[in-house]
């Protein structure tokens, strides 16, 4: 059974029209759509006939499901937020080490639990990578999805966003740089343009 999350509903029912186009019988895989996720999981996971629970969120939703699914022992496998760090020592070749961040921090706007969440860099190119990542961000286009040279969309919804800037003002706060952005645009559409900060505190960057 395939529960969608709540905002990206469409792209499971695309996946389903995949798997139903590539012939896989009826019945295999079921879609189901609720309002009510948690109601929907208590359901499923005390239904003596569900062996096994995947889930890909938040860490703070995965340990509810794992309390759920200790009364029964139901196997997880579970695919939570992480912390992945991005690590620049001196020897890096930084055009290439620059062209790796954009990829690791910014597919699918930065959306995905596998995303660079923090950089460390060795003292000696530290400052020379800044520069270049810098640039690189600043070069990068806001924009809907289909519009001529976009490369970066908006983010998921407007929790979203004012989650991001919270983090970034709670950052500045506590000591850290904005090299760029941080500014959240006008107009439509939840956008949050591409952002560098430096010097951010150990503790805070683990949080």
């Amino acid at each position: 059974m395939l529960k969608p999350a709540p905002q990206t509903p469409l792209s499971a029912l695309a996946v389903m029209r995949v798997l139903e186009d590539a012939g896989l019988p009826a019945g295999v895989v079921n879609r189901v759509l609720t309002r009510d996720g948690a109601a929907l999981v208590s359901a499923m996971l005390q239904d003596r006939r569900v062996r096994k629970r995947s889930f890909t969120g938040s860490t703070q939703v995965g340990r509810l499901l794992l309390a759920q699914a200790a009364t029964r022992v139901v196997k997880c496998s579970m695919e939570l937020g992480g912390n992945a760090p991005f690590l620049v020592f001196a020897d890096a070749d930084l055009d290439a080490a620059v062209e790796g961040a954009l990829v690791a921090k910014l597919r699918h706007n930065s959306q995905a639990c596998t995303a660079a969440n923090r950089f460390y860099l060795e003292e000696p190119v530290a400052d020379a990578f800044v520069v270049r990542l810098v640039r690189a961000m600043e070069g990068l286009r806001l924009g809907p999805g289909l519009s001529p040279g976009a490369q970066l969309g908006p983010l998921g919804n407007a929790e979203s966003r004012e989650k991001v800037a919270r983090l970034v003002e709670a950052a500045l706060r506590h000591g850290a740089t904005l090299e760029t952005g941080g500014v959240v645009p006008g107009g439509r559409g939840y956008f949050y343009p591409p952002m560098v900060l430096d010097h951010v505190e150990p503790w805070y960057s683990t949080t």
